[in-house]
């Protein structure tokens, strides 16, 4: 079995350089592609908000389990170890692209005007029909939060063609979902203290009305927490804002990728033109083995028979 010639540098070197014409079209093509490409995109700008778990009572609802007094350095801990943890931050982070956000933000005639001049290029048409299925996928897709460095800290951005209207959707994104876990907190809070108030009238224990008691208090202290108009699951670390510069199509990526993607297309068909003739070539020095070879045959075979021919007729 023959063995296949190693490939050398010096070969790949000779090859590029052979095929150079065809790399230098590929390269001015994908430079034109590139330059359509980037003329017909309409310019999206980033706008990004940092986000972290609000600071306000994150543990209240577990401290409200702990009635003894007593524990006051144990409460207080746990209301404030685990802020990155905090399970409303965690709802926030899932829930903010869902349909119940979704639809509270269709109600915003503006929302609404800006989703309909989302369009990726001049010639393409935005989506009409909003919805709030629709637009809950959309914030999944388009929406990214992605945490940061620093702690428990969170990178929310968006693209879009006009930098007020990204700026703004960040901000009322923020303040719908965090104003959704809020009412739900005191819903909850509601019940469990009108539960609470008809279980200490039915208690005659001293204890258990303590313990009780102790429940309702906490309980009325989250349901304070909650109406008050500030951030409970997530706390704006820095304001919503639109970089300045165009974030979307990034023309050196472009080029440099189009270009790229043309001088390999370049070079391929210079490789697959060079396939014809490497074959014909191959196909001639077999053919002129094989004469060769055969050529040898007769010879030696003409000279066997000479040799074999001579003693014979030294015998007669």
């Amino acid at each position: 079995m023959l063995e296949q010639p190693d490939i050398r540098v010096v070969d790949v070197l000779r090859d590029l350089w052979a095929g150079r014409l065809f790399i230098l079209a590929g390269v001015v093509c994908g430079a034109l592609l590139a330059t359509v490409f980037v003329l017909s995109a309409r310019p999206h700008y980033k706008a990004q908000i940092i986000l972290a778990p609000a600071n306000p009572m994150n543990g209240a609802e577990m401290s409200s389990l702990m009635a003894d007094d007593d524990l006051f350095a144990l409460r207080y801990m746990i209301q404030r170890v685990g802020v990155s943890n905090s399970s409303d931050f965690l709802n926030f982070e899932n829930t903010y692209f869902g349909p119940r956000v979704a639809d509270v933000l269709l109600q915003d005639d503006a929302i609404v005007r800006g989703l309909h001049a989302d369009r990726a290029f001049v010639f393409s048409e935005g989506h009409k029909a909003w919805n709030a299925g629709a637009l809950a996928q959309y914030l999944a897709k388009r929406v990214a939060l992605s945490p940061m460095a620093a702690g428990g800290l969170r990178r929310m951005h968006y693209y879009h063609v006009e930098p007020a209207f990204a700026s703004y959707l960040l901000e009322q994104i923020h303040a719908v979902t965090d104003r959704m876990i809020r009412e739900r907190i005191r819903l909850q809070a509601s019940e469990r203290i009108q539960y609470l108030n008809e279980a200490i009238s039915q208690t005659r224990n001293p204890e258990h009305r303590r313990t009780l008691t102790t429940l309702l208090l906490e309980q009325e202290r989250l349901l304070m927490l909650v109406s008050i108009d500030q951030p409970y699951a997530a706390s704006v670390v820095e304001p919503a804002s639109t970089l300045p510069r165009v974030s979307w199509p990034d023309k050196a990526l472009v080029f440099s990728l189009m270009g790229a993607i043309g001088a390999l297309l370049g070079f391929v068909t210079y490789s697959l033109r060079q396939v014809p003739s490497a074959r014909r070539a191959s196909d001639y020095g077999h053919r002129q083995r094989l004469n060769s070879w055969c050529s040898d045959e007769v010879s030696n075979n003409y000279g066997l028979s000479n040799s074999q021919s001579k003693p014979d007729r030294a015998a007669e």
